[in-house]
């Protein structure tokens, strides 16, 4: 018995009375695109990286971060050496920007970078994003505008190290945050210091002078007093 379609209908049967079998249409399946599916169109960037982000997914630690009081409404919990390697992929030269280029797409990373910066609950979307802004299109206020955006702490670290580090005003745009009311604003204008201080980007007594009225909050203890061991240890008095 075979499947087979006569006039839209489906008949099982080696044999159908009264009908040519030379004209008989079999219902077939094959691994050839036909052409309806030929015709989509490639997998945008947001698509791209985020089926890269489910690729390598980890769930277990997923849960470890959420137990820990992570708390992200997508956490695909990669790692940040997983995440590097995929904003690799993106960046000039990359094999995904290539395609892109390729397809004869344009791509604005610092567009790009801002989505994703934007798409708040899915944890890996706002860490790559700094990977992939082009520092030298960054302005000082825009710098400020990553900076408050922040929503949580490992956020705001992975924007200091990527970014706002390699920033030409880095300096003064650490300062306005170190001055901020909010907690979290504080927090990143701190870790931004740090990452300077051991850059040798700024010096110990700036460092100092810029923390001297910061009072240790439960979110700001650890990276102030890691401030102080630098401090320390660059005045070698450790």
């Amino acid at each position: 018995m075979i499947p087979i379609i006569i006039n839209g209908k489906y008949f099982l049967s080696n044999f159908v009375p009264g009908y040519n079998h030379h004209k008989l249409t079999m219902k077939t399946h094959t691994n050839i695109p036909d052409e309806h599916e030929r015709a989509l169109p490639e997998f945008n960037a947001m698509q791209t990286v985020k089926r890269r982000f489910f690729a390598m997914r980890n769930g277990d630690l997923a849960q470890q971060m959420a137990e820990r009081g992570a708390r992200y409404r997508i956490n695909f919990g990669l790692n940040l050496p997983q995440i590097s390697e995929i904003a690799r992929d993106f960046i000039a030269g990359g094999k995904e920007r290539i395609k892109f280029e390729k397809q004869g797409e344009s791509f604005d990373a610092a567009d790009f970078a801002r989505r994703l910066r934007d798409n708040t609950s899915t944890r890996e979307s706002m860490l790559i994003a700094p990977m992939l802004f082009p520092v030298d299109m960054l302005s000082r206020y825009e710098a400020l505008e990553w900076g408050r955006s922040v929503p949580t702490p490992e956020v705001a670290d992975v924007l200091c190290l990527k970014l706002l580090r390699n920033h030409a005003d880095a300096e003064e745009i650490a300062g306005e945050l170190i001055a901020s009311d909010e907690e979290l604003h504080r927090y990143t204008g701190l870790r931004l210091l740090l990452n300077l201080l051991q850059l040798g980007k700024i010096g110990a007594d700036r460092a100092r002078e810029m923390t001297v009225d910061c009072k240790p909050t439960p979110m700001t203890s650890g990276v102030l007093r890691g401030i102080a061991e630098e401090i320390a240890f660059i005045k070698d008095e450790v």
